[in-house]
């Protein structure tokens, strides 16, 4: 887990953060959460939080761009999530990070598809923090199994 600058990603993840802001712009919620997945042929998948009235529980960012990936056989190179909060005491120098649901969604495509690591940047709403992390360090009890 490491703390960079935005100014000191390349051009390939600085884009990938401003397509997971483009795609938190269609967030159906008054939380307003992009994802946006590169896979290891260039190609990018994206999604934003849905919630609907009548179903019940959200549509995560990160689900709706797994299913994109999922859905093309792709396997995923890094995962830019960007997120903001409509609650008391957000700060948009706080980052959104994969929820519970969504950290056991990323263990099952990797364990599905065999690949060793889910590398991710999780990037503040302002760009002032981004936090360069493994899947294992956010679910550290899998550790590199």
């Amino acid at each position: 887990m490491k703390s960079v600058s935005f100014s000191s990603l390349n051009k390939i993840e600085q884009n990938l953060i401003k397509e997971a802001f483009e795609a938190s712009e269609h967030s159906i919620s008054d939380h307003k959460v992009g994802c946006a997945i590169l896979d290891t042929e260039g190609g990018i998948h994206k999604g934003s939080v849905n919630r609907h009235s009548r179903v019940v529980g959200p549509t995560c960012a990160e689900r709706m761009a797994v299913d994109q990936l999922s859905f093309k056989d792709k396997i995923p190179e890094l995962c830019v999530l960007v997120g903001t909060f409509k609650r008391k005491g957000w700060k948009d120098h706080f980052l959104c990070t994969p929820c519970g649901v969504c950290l056991e969604m990323f263990l099952d495509l990797k364990k599905r598809l065999g690949i060793e690591e889910v590398r991710f940047l999780c990037v503040s709403w302002d760009k002032t923090k981004v936090l360069r992390v493994d899947l294992g360090e956010l679910y550290p009890q899998i550790g590199k199994n």
